[in-house]
């Protein structure tokens, strides 16, 4: 993308988030991060039991069983009246397949990670998140979360003391559609009374959940990521240097 393209497009994104009624956002990669590697935390729950894994094979296993999981089972199991706690506790046991753990601890270890997962001390709010939202709500803008997760988004953001901060939450599992799904992001339209794709914003660190799939929707989109490999698509490294773009939107 050319200096002059760039601008242009940057110069387009200023108008449509002035104009904007309602702007979402992605939570995971986003606004919130992994405090600490999550499949670490699946070794420690092990090593209180007593049994010591190797990082490199749970590591390997949570990949490849998260691919399957969302595969055979989307949004968490909902598509198939499954329990969301239970899509959670069988991808918790494939990930320890190889090791020495037998069934009850497994489904012990399972059950702590599903409660531990909720906790603030495993999230990191991104710099600039809270400040963003404010912003926002300043101005005027509806507000929403649109998010492949389960349940759990809501106490997690209540905990963090953001869940108030949004309109509304719509997650995978309850809608039984998921990001890069349309349908996820028509939901979310009808949260407000009139509401035209037009007028709606997406921001996430995803192209293939975030960016692409509102843009074919309608909706303006915005990459926040360090994915330098994307020279074509206008994009913000960081939230905190997002927040300063919109700010300037408004002068």
């Amino acid at each position: 993308m050319t200096f002059k393209s760039l601008r242009r497009a940057m110069l387009k994104l200023q108008a449509c988030i002035r104009g904007a009624r309602l702007i979402t956002f992605d939570v995971t990669g986003t606004l919130l991060n992994f405090s600490r590697n999550p499949v670490v935390l699946y070794m420690e729950e092990a090593e209180k039991r007593g049994f010591k894994t190797d990082l490199k094979l749970l590591s390997n296993n949570f990949k490849q069983s998260w691919i399957e999981q969302n595969e055979r089972f989307p949004c968490f199991g909902a598509r198939h009246q499954m329990h969301w706690t239970e899509w959670w506790t069988k991808l918790v046991i494939k990930t320890f397949e190889g090791t020495e753990l037998d069934e009850i601890s497994l489904l012990c270890i399972a059950e702590a990670l599903i409660e531990k997962f909720k906790s603030p001390l495993c999230w990191n709010l991104e710099n600039g998140s809270v400040e963003l939202l404010d912003f926002l709500r300043d101005k005027k803008k509806a507000i929403g979360v649109i998010t492949n997760f389960d349940p759990r988004v809501y106490t997690i953001l209540d905990n963090l003391s953001m869940l108030s901060r949004f309109d509304f939450v719509i997650n995978s599992y309850d809608v039984k559609f998921c990001k890069p799904e349309r349908q996820i992001f028509d939901s979310a339209l009808l949260k407000c009374s009139g509401l035209k794709p037009w007028e709606a914003v997406h921001i996430g660190d995803s192209f293939h959940f975030d960016y692409k799939p509102p843009k074919l929707a309608g909706w303006e989109a915005i990459l926040v990521n360090q994915d330098d490999s994307m020279k074509n698509i206008p994009r913000f490294n960081s939230i905190q240097n997002l927040k300063l773009f919109i700010e300037e939107c408004f002068k």
